[in-house]
């Protein structure tokens, strides 16, 4: 049966047991758990999922058909990404597009991490930890090249941070404002791998320097667990107990060579693209949801490193160019902030999902299930990356 794009909902979130950094568990046990649990808050059976939706198989993840055959399933329709973290819009568009089109009635879209130093370790292959991007012929596209000993994410980002540091005079107390208040987050949110770790703009300095001006807490974590989202129609939805959540809107990764360091909004100058003043372009997610981005009740990004929301806040408009660490400055980023962003803590604090705990956490939100750090009366919350893509779900 084919529905209107205003009719696919999300009914169902699941999280494996924990997050941690060696969970001792294989990927297929954690994303049975986490599946598991999506069921049961949905109110559905397993006979009831005829899509399966992942962007990580093996080795970091579950390739579809070991865990459809697994768990007992009978499914339609597939759709199985590649294995980078970029993909969290388009899975969940994907899969709402699949509901639109008659090929599924109910997708679980599943995503599950594992790491060198966890399970992954048992199943090295292309692909895994010890793949070299930067040995690609035309480099990694978050702009590291092996060539220039510039070969990691974390040392690419570095170079778009240090860049936007010397055009806008940003310090590295903006920085550090970033990293603590994603930290400060993760302290109400139990599943949060550093969420009883505190950190102060006093200790962050304390924290070594792996690539300047990034200190460790700068960056995403490396960890292990998983994530399951379960979106039907609204007419399915009805049907059971909990609140459904919209999927209202969504934009795709903007790619062209003015964005293929992937970390850096354009108009920077980093890499090959060009250096210019910086407009953002009118961003359709606001249109198709029929959202105004004042009226926004939160934001979440894909927060690997924390020049990220610079570049987030820029790109999609929230602020002038060079303005981001200003705009941090003067509204925070807690639950009860003007904009609250990444109230789950993000990649840096919670875990390094790809966003799909980030979606799980909006889900939350909107339901008014997140506890302490819930925002007040949320309606309206916007997924976005530093690649222009972007979802909105709205309760």
């Amino acid at each position: 049966m084919k529905v209107s794009a205003e009719d696919v909902c999300i009914v169902g979130i699941g999280q494996s047991q924990r997050f941690g950094f060696d969970l001792g568990k294989s990927p297929m046990r954690l994303q049975v758990e986490a599946f598991n649990a999506a069921l049961l808050d949905s109110g559905l059976g397993r006979g009831d999922i005829d899509g399966f939706a992942t962007a990580h198989g093996s080795p970091r993840g579950v390739d579809y058909e070991e865990f459809i055959s697994a768990v007992g399933l009978d499914i339609s329709y597939v759709d199985q990404a590649w294995s980078h973290g970029r993909w969290a819009t388009g899975i969940v568009a994907h899969a709402a597009l699949a509901i639109m089109s008659g090929m599924a009635d109910t997708v679980a879209v599943c995503n599950t991490t594992s790491t060198g130093k966890g399970y992954q370790r048992y199943l090295k292959a292309l692909g895994g930890s010890g793949a070299k991007e930067g040995l690609r012929d035309f480099g990694g596209g978050h702009g590291e090249w092996a060539v220039t000993g510039v070969d990691t994410p974390g040392a690419a980002t570095s170079l778009v941070a240090k860049r936007y540091m010397d055009r806008y005079g940003a310090t590295r107390d903006d920085l550090a404002r970033v990293t603590v208040g994603f930290r400060e987050n993760a302290s109400r949110n139990p599943m949060a791998i550093l969420g009883s770790k505190p950190l102060t703009m006093e200790s962050y300095y304390d924290e070594p320097v792996i690539t300047d001006p990034f200190r460790r807490c700068d960056y995403a974590l490396a960890n292990e667990g998983s994530n399951v989202l379960i979106v039907t129609s609204r007419e399915r939805a009805a049907d059971l107990a909990k609140p459904a959540v919209t999927i209202a809107g969504a934009q795709s990764v903007r790619a062209n060579r003015d964005n293929y360091v992937l970390f850096s909004r354009p108009g920077l100058g980093v890499g090959f693209a060009p250096e210019y003043p910086f407009v953002p372009e009118r961003q359709r997610v606001y249109d198709m949801a029929d959202v105004a981005q004042s009226d926004l009740d939160g934001l979440y990004l894909y927060d690997s490193f924390s020049s990220n929301l610079w570049m987030v806040l820029e790109q999609f408009g929230f602020c002038a160019e060079g303005e981001a660490p200003d705009w941090i400055r003067e509204n925070g980023l807690s639950p009860n902030s003007p904009l609250p962003v990444n109230t789950n803590g993000g990649l840096m604090a919670e875990g390094h999902f790809s966003g799909y705990a980030h979606l799980v956490e909006m889900v939350r939100q909107l339901r008014g299930e997140a506890g302490e750090r819930q925002i007040a009366d949320a309606h309206a919350l916007q997924w976005a990356t530093p690649w222009g893509d972007s979802l909105m779900f709205t309760a």
